[in-house]
């Protein structure tokens, strides 16, 4: 069965992927993730746990006796009627999504370039009930083979999620700028005492193109990437108390506390946003010696163009990897901290963050400041100029570079106005 995703082609396997045209992170058995990034000691970032230890125990979902028949015949005479006290059937979800755009301070204040103080992402749960897909970006290759691009897209899949596990969609981004007094009381580079957010249920991140982003748990990789939403695969979880909570990939993250008008309930110990998100976040972002970073400052463009390529001195992991083609460099005394993926790295809203899109080897892009953080790792906020995903990685073409824009007037340079793929970078995955 031929099937087009992103207008792209995509041949049907095991699991059928519903067609989308988009106009607009054997099967990994283990974390996807402490990624080519997340280089705070903390790894609030998202990436580094495996699966839960657990998630071989969980049952796969039992269909509902009580359930209508959805192939339009009647159910037969002698069916049996469901108890009378029969669970009724969650109801559907779709927590709303807004492009928001508050982050709490930005890097010259260059669009897009935001701090890791003002991003704080929450995460809403879904339980997987047919197999489903994720991907890196878009994709044309043959479905059955992880890793591996087609043709005439960069983008991969990761991994077909198992009945049973969970996928938990993220909320967008910047949603609200912290509090004044996350920088008073004697703490210029942040008051750890003191919560950056207030709001525990930020909105879902926008989809683009039917594809939402969002991450695996309990059974399956905790990659992030793209995931076609469709129902007949996911259904909401969050009002069921049994489900294991939503805590971001690397369990430091939060579950949305509530969705579509009605509080939220899971199994474990869920946390408010700003229980996890603390005014010292991105003390060291554009390169604020002061709070730890090593350089910093703005970049004049047009002598930044570079191309995402795989770092050449990765090294082979010496824990287990998410996939064998994974490798891994270090952070620090943390030998395996970043994973090296074969096609691609990811991109994050702000240094030490929360992942944004994958970008794939090959890509272009302009680089528009750069900053070394407390950790001795450079970091680039770039433009996509050239993708080799499109529709889930979409280039710009860098028109906001042109003079004046430079390294001494940063104020005249306008990143991601044509609707490019914004966010930050290791810059050992760019040459």
């Amino acid at each position: 069965m031929r099937r087009v995703l992103l207008g792209v082609v995509l041949w049907a396997g095991c699991a059928d992927q519903v067609s989308e045209d988009a106009a607009t992170d054997g099967q990994a058995a283990d974390d996807g993730g402490a990624a080519d990034g997340a280089p705070r000691p903390d790894a609030r970032n998202d990436d580094g746990f495996a699966p839960d230890p657990d998630a071989a125990a969980d049952a796969a979902p039992v269909e509902d006796a009580a359930a209508p028949r959805t192939d339009g015949r009647a159910a037969p005479p002698d069916a049996a009627p469901p108890p009378p006290d029969a669970a009724p059937p969650p109801p559907a979800c779709l927590p709303a999504s807004v492009d928001t755009r508050q982050g709490g301070g930005r890097c010259a204040d260059l669009n897009e370039a935001w701090t890791a103080r003002g991003i704080n992402v929450g995460y809403y749960p879904f339980r997987v009930v047919a197999p489903i897909e994720q991907y890196s970006g878009d994709f044309d290759g043959d479905p059955a083979a992880l890793f591996a691009r087609g043709p005439g897209r960069a983008g991969v899949v990761l991994q077909v999620v198992p009945p049973g596990s969970y996928v938990a969609l993220s909320s967008n981004g910047p949603w609200y700028d912290p509090p004044a007094e996350c920088l008073t009381g004697g703490e210029p580079c942040g008051d750890p005492g003191r919560a950056a957010c207030r709001d525990d249920s930020p909105p879902l991140r926008p989809d683009r193109g039917g594809f939402r982003w969002g991450y695996a748990y309990q059974g399956a990789s905790h990659m992030q990437g793209w995931f076609f939403f469709d129902p007949a695969k996911l259904e909401f979880a969050g009002f069921d108390p049994d489900h294991p909570c939503a805590l971001g990939p690397a369990g430091a993250d939060f579950e949305a506390a509530s969705a579509c008008g009605q509080p939220t309930v899971c199994r474990g110990r869920n946390a408010s946003c700003g229980q996890v998100n603390r005014c010292d976040e991105g003390a060291d972002d554009c390169g604020r010696a002061a709070c730890g970073a090593r350089s910093g400052g703005p970049l004049t463009p047009p002598a930044h163009r570079r191309r995402v390529a795989r770092p050449d001195r990765a090294a082979v992991c010496r824990r287990d990897p998410p996939h064998p083609s994974v490798r891994c460099l270090p952070n620090g005394d943390e030998a395996d901290f970043f994973f090296v993926y074969p096609f691609g790295a990811y991109m994050y809203w702000a240094p030490n963050s929360t992942t944004k899109f994958w970008l794939h080897y090959g890509d272009r892009v302009q680089v528009y400041y750069h900053a070394r953080d407390a950790q001795n790792v450079l970091w680039d906020f770039v433009e996509v100029i050239e993708s080799g995903a499109p529709a889930l990685t979409p280039a710009s073409d860098a028109a906001g570079a042109a003079a004046p824009c430079s390294a001494d007037r940063p104020d005249a340079c306008r990143p991601c106005a044509n609707g490019g793929a914004c966010g930050w970078i290791q810059d050992v995955f760019l040459q």
